[in-house]
């Protein structure tokens, strides 16, 4: 069937974006998922049954995939052909050493909790997510790929880091 064809994007009939609207894409899994639902399907042919699983799954996986910025992320980079080998690292030094200071910091607030370093923390981690997000959404702009992808990891260690954060604040 054609819907298993469909790029999770044209599924959901939304542009393809680094920036989704959430409520938009929960309102069309749901018209999607009234359609194919294995469960309306019951009483089908063990055919039917099989493809209504099948769509039903690449629906979820698509919802999955299309609700979360790193995956969609990866999955707009894999749409467009954009492969990178993930043993790769990236070459930047201000980066890298800030993952280094990071670490320390990370070390020294399990061994001395500090709530104001923790939130001052958390703030500075935000801006510069915030920052990623918006060089990601200008390099897929200018179709500049390996720039989405360094920008990529770089949001991914964010992403870490505010959780790594979180759990410590709630100790």
């Amino acid at each position: 069937m054609d819907i298993l064809k469909k790029n999770f994007f044209e599924l959901f009939d939304i542009e393809i974006a680094i920036d989704v609207n959430r409520s938009e894409l929960d309102e069309k899994v749901k018209i999607l998922q009234s359609k194919f639902h294995p469960d309306k399907f019951s009483s089908g042919s063990d055919f039917e049954k099989r493809l209504a699983l099948q769509i039903s799954s690449h629906i979820n996986d698509g919802y999955k995939i299309l609700g979360d910025i790193v995956l969609r992320i990866e999955y707009i980079l894999e749409i467009n052909n954009f492969v990178k080998d993930e043993s790769k690292t990236i070459n930047d030094i201000n980066f890298l050493q800030e993952q280094i200071e990071y670490s320390e910091l990370v070390e020294s607030l399990n061994d001395n909790f500090d709530s104001k370093i923790i939130e001052n923390s958390l703030s500075s981690i935000k801006s510069l997510l915030k920052t990623t997000v918006d060089s990601i959404k200008s390099s897929f702009k200018s179709n500049d790929f390996e720039d989405m992808w360094q920008n990529l990891s770089k949001l991914r260690f964010y992403i870490k880091n505010i959780n790594e954060l979180i759990k410590l604040r709630n100790k």
